[in-house]
C-alpha cells in the first residue's frame, strides 16, 4: 500500500470514529468531501431491480442530495455519463452552455441548479462497474491533478466498503432497501403505481419520473405522496 493510498484509509477511519460506527462506504464520501474542500457528494449503486439503474447510496450535506435527487428523477446528468462511460467526467461550471446541451433534463431541474461543479468517478471492481462517486461544489472548481488522483484514491476505496457491506451485511445478494439514501419511498411507490396502473415495476418507476419532471416536484415527494396516499396516478401522467 503506497502512502498516498494510506493516507486516504487513515482520513476515512477517522471520519467514521467522529460518526462512532464500523468504517464503511459512507466515511469515504465523508472524507473526502473534507480532504478536497467540497460542498458534497454523493454515492449511487448500480442495480437492476425496479429498473433504476443507478441507486443512490449514500449522500454528504444538502448539496450531495440535490445532485443524487436531479440524476436519479432525469435519468441524466454526469452520474449517468459516467457509468455508461466507465470513465471520471469532471465539470467545474454547470451552467456553461455545453453542460446544459449535454444534460437537458438534468440542468433544468431546481435541484441541479444549486449544483454549480461536480466530478463523477465510476466505481470500478476489476471488469464490473459498481456504481458511481459524485462529488460536488457550490461554486465553480477545477481539480488539479494531485485532487484528481486522491478522489480516485477515495472511489478504490469505497468499492471494497460497498463489497464488504453485500457480503456482510446484505449476504452476499443485495444492498438492503432501507439503507438508500433518499428512502425506500421510490421502490415502495413505484410497486404502488404498478399495481394502480396494471404495469410492469420498471414502468412504474419512468411515471413517476414523468410525473415529477413535469410537476417540476422532487421525485422522492412524489414517491412519498404515492405512498401516503395523497397522490393516484391514473396511468395516463406519460
Amino acid at each position: 500500500m503506497d502512502d498516498e493510498t494510506l493516507r486516504v484509509w487513515e482520513l476515512i477511519a477517522a471520519a467514521a470514529a467522529v460518526r462512532r460506527g464500523p468504517v464503511g462506504a459512507q466515511d469515504a464520501c465523508t472524507a473526502c468531501v473534507d480532504a478536497l474542500r467540497l460542498s458534497g457528494a454523493g454515492l449511487s449503486v448500480i442495480c437492476g431491480v425496479s429498473g433504476m439503474r443507478l441507486m443512490p447510496f449514500h449522500l454528504v450535506g444538502a448539496l450531495g442530495r440535490d445532485l443524487l435527487e436531479a440524476e436519479l428523477t432525469s435519468g441524466d446528468g454526469p452520474c449517468v455519463d459516467t457509468v455508461n462511460g466507465r470513465e471520471p467526467v469532471l465539470v467545474g461550471d454547470l451552467r456553461g452552455r455545453a453542460s446544459q446541451a449535454r444534460w437537458p433534463l438534468f440542468t433544468a431541474l431546481p435541484q441541479a441548479a444549486r449544483v454549480r461543479a461536480v466530478f463523477a468517478f465510476p466505481l470500478l471492481a476489476g471488469p464490473v462497474s459498481v456504481g458511481v462517486l459524485a462529488l460536488c461544489h457550490d461554486h465553480r472548481r477545477v481539480l488539479s491533478e494531485a485532487e484528481e488522483a486522491q478522489a480516485r484514491h477515495f472511489a478504490d476505496a469505497a468499492v471494497l466498503l460497498l463489497l464488504n457491506m453485500v457480503m456482510v451485511d446484505g449476504g452476499g445478494e443485495a444492498i438492503p432497501v432501507g439503507a438508500l439514501a433518499l428512502g425506500p419511498q421510490i421502490h415502495q411507490a413505484s410497486g404502488i403505481v404498478a399495481i394502480q396502473a396494471d404495469c410492469s415495476v420498471e414502468e412504474a418507476l419512468l411515471r413517476l419520473r414523468a410525473y415529477a419532471l413535469a410537476a417540476d416536484e422532487p421525485l422522492s415527494q412524489v414517491a412519498r405522496r404515492v405512498v401516503e396516499h395523497t397522490l393516484r396516478l391514473s396511468g395516463h401522467e406519460t
